[in-house]
């Protein structure tokens, strides 16, 4: 029987991590903080090897370890929670976006959890007592009523949580627990439990439960979630291929838009950016922007473009709200961490495609990022310091020698100054900024950012081949080594991975990295060099570098400042290079198994770069209206567009075969390895000619 793209999804891919964290089997709504899945016991972060579930969140949200609410099902003789973990044999779990099913053996309670877009709905077929954890929360129960009303602080927000049972019950408060007994059921029912939640009031708490709840059964609830998977997930219909593969594929796709999160709750939402409640349908915010504005939010904006401009908006208001623009945006605001201002990158991107937006109001908050806020890592909206100004008068963000002790009180203590990266990210930043200022007509903020972007050619040292740090007088750190420098993570001067990865991390401006490294044919070399340089001894260089997962040689997968170089043969003149290195990538790391993703996955960013590359396109550059081309890994690929569809046609392709032979664009030939942003949302076909063997012909031109 054929499968529908929403059934091919198994979220237990990459719930076993190859270093760092690995995934969760999630089942929610696109985009909905109501995330339903097994808490597990002990706190397995390999959720595939846990053997023990120790209940159900209610009220999860960005930091999903934690929940304002517990749910667990237990039998008669259960005299609290500790009594209600059981064992439960994970292979028998049945995952799916909507809906997910497990039975609990110590009890015999076979339990579903399905989502709406602030709801959970939890049916227990057997359970007798249900326990919910609710830590220090203030708890209202109203049995005649047939509701529990919990309110408790989350973050800096407040959980407004409706609790029903789908029959009557009686309750009893037991410290941090809360005991609820439903009534007997003759014809032996099983226990449901409906709960929804709101950032407002408890007010706006009962209309969401009567707008996505309310006289609703488990099975009507989860055939909307699955109706709502199958439209988003149908946007893009593959065939050819294996069915493993298409598994692998459509989970990616899937993983693609859990964040930004929708917190607006039909008419009203609260903002931790400034405290209040805000009249207004839409507010998302839970973004890990460094991580996203490679892939995922270049795919949204193709898949969901209208829900995309509501993003942009988010930011807008979340500037507005907090004078800030925000640069890794959570429910309770901004958080510091990782490094660049990549709202540059986002609203860049959106404008260079067409995407309708504030662009007046983003471009003050990206301005401001730009000219007086702090570039330093991992740190919340300081003001722009002595190294800020190095960058902006220099052109470089300073390292420390060897040895110097850091004298910036705003430095993080373990995150260090990352001086390299920070130059080419920021850099980058600055050119996103300079086509934002362009299309508004901010002439002196265009030259100014144009001339930062070039900075990243200040940190690129030809006598050794590599991007390294220079100290606060311009000179070169001694005894730098491109492979190990840089200590823990390389974060002296690099972010997570070392010179080898961030020699390549220029996407605005592939042409000039290539004259730095001396002309195309040496950056292929540099590329090659990559793949091919191996790790002196795996165990302390992953040791020293846990973030490189995926390692062929020194490239590393398994980590988002990888994600382009597999494309930049494109830009080099062996475009039979990119299709090489990705099909192996592809075949090697991505499979439909629970060590099924390579690194960590960083809610999307990962299964985004396998979304768009199995397809065989990818946004090199977010900000530039195109993708680079490659052999997908199907025959034919249909993706739907506003005015349509475009249809990727590469018979033998889903048999292995990995280049491009010739192609055609709406029955034209077409020798470019690019393929413009229009080229696609227009709608139309792009034929692929592939073959077992490369071509060294097509692409050149």
């Amino acid at each position: 029987m054929t499968k529908t793209p929403a059934e091919y999804v198994n979220p237990y891919i990459g719930t076993i991590g190859h270093l760092l964290r690995a995934t969760r089997p999630v089942t929610a709504l696109p985009h909905s903080f109501a995330q339903s899945y097994p808490i597990v016991e002990p706190a397995l972060t390999d959720y595939y090897l846990a053997d023990k579930i120790a209940g159900f969140p209610i009220g999860t949200d960005a930091r999903a370890d934690e929940c304002a609410v517990l749910a667990a099902f237990a039998r008669g003789g259960a005299q609290g929670m500790d009594a209600a973990v059981s064992r439960f044999d994970v292979s028998a779990a049945r995952s799916h976006p909507y809906c997910y099913t497990v039975f609990l053996e110590d009890p015999g309670i076979e339990v579903s959890g399905t989502t709406a877009m602030h709801s959970y709905v939890y049916r227990a077929a057997g359970a007798e007592k249900v326990f919910l954890r609710v830590g220090d929360a203030e708890v209202r129960c109203f049995e005649s009523d047939g509701a529990v009303r919990i309110e408790k602080r989350t973050g800096k927000r407040v959980s407004h949580i409706l609790v029903r049972l789908g029959r009557p019950f009686s309750a009893e408060r037991r410290g941090e627990e809360l005991l609820l007994t439903p009534a007997p059921d003759a014809s032996g029912g099983a226990v449901t439990l409906y709960a929804s939640v709101s950032y407002v009031s408890h007010e706006n708490a009962e209309k969401i439960f009567e707008r996505e709840l309310g006289g609703k059964s488990f099975d009507e609830i989860a055939a909307a979630s699955k109706a709502v998977w199958e439209d988003l997930l149908g946007r893009v219909r593959v065939s050819g291929g294996s069915e493993a593969f298409k598994t692998t594929y459509y989970t990616a796709l899937y993983r693609s838009f859990g964040k930004m999160f929708q917190f607006g709750e039909y008419g009203k939402y609260y903002s931790a950016y400034d405290g209040r409640v805000h009249d207004g349908e839409d507010f998302y915010t839970a973004d890990q922007l460094w991580d996203s504005f490679r892939s995922m939010h270049p795919l949204q904006l193709l898949l969901e473009p209208q829900r995309h401009r509501t993003m942009l908006q988010s930011y807008v208001d979340m500037y507005r709200q907090s004078g800030a623009m925000p640069s890794f945006p959570s429910s309770d605001g901004d958080r510091p961490v990782m490094l660049g201002f990549h709202a540059a990158a986002l609203f860049a991107d959106a404008l260079a495609k067409g995407i309708e937006a504030d662009y007046e109001t983003a471009y003050r908050g990206i301005y401001r990022n730009a000219t007086e806020i702090t570039m330093l890592p991992w740190v919340a909206d300081r003001p722009a310091n002595e190294l800020d100004r190095c960058y902006y008068e220099k052109g470089f963000f300073p390292a420390l020698d060897e040895g110097e002790v850091e004298w910036v009180a705003d430095a993080h203590s373990f995150e260090r100054r990352q001086a390299v990266a920070v130059t080419l990210e920021h850099a980058y930043d600055d050119w996103c900024a300079a086509q934002l200022a362009r299309a508004l007509g901010k002439e002196e903020d265009y030259r100014l950012f144009l001339r930062r972007s070039k900075n990243y050619r200040n940190v690129y040292n030809r006598e050794i081949g590599f991007m390294a740090p220079k100290n606060a007088a311009g000179e070169w750190v001694r005894g730098y080594d491109p492979m190990r420098g840089g200590g823990q993570g390389g974060r002296a001067y690099f972010a997570e991975c070392n010179a080898y990865t961030f020699n390549f991390s220029v996407w605005h401006d592939v042409e000039g990295l290539a004259e730095l490294m001396g002309g195309k044919e040496a950056l292929c070399g540099r590329l090659d060099e990559l793949f091919t340089t191996p790790a002196p001894g795996k165990y302390p260089f992953l040791d020293q570098f846990p973030d490189s997962t995926g390692l062929m040689g020194m490239f590393c997968m398994g980590n988002e400042p990888s994600f382009h170089i597999p494309y930049l043969y494109n830009y080099c003149g062996r475009p039979w290079m990119t299709q090489r290195r990705l099909r192996t990538i592809i075949e090697l790391w991505f499979n439909d198994t629970p060590l099924g993703i390579c690194g960590d996955e960083d809610s999307g960013a990962m299964s985004s770069w396998l979304a768009f590359s199995a397809l065989g396109i990818y946004p090199v550059c977010p900000g530039k209206p195109e993708y680079a081309l490659a052999a997908p890994m199907f025959d034919e690929a249909e993706i739907a567009v506003p005015s349509g569809k475009f249809v990727i046609r590469a018979p033998g392709a889903g048999d292995g075969r990995r280049y491009i032979r010739s192609a055609k664009l709406n029955g034209k030939a077409w020798d470019r390895c690019f393929l413009g942003h229009s080229d696609i949302a227009a709608g139309g076909e792009l034929v692929l000619e592939t073959d077992d063997r490369p071509s060294c012909e097509w692409g050149l031109a």
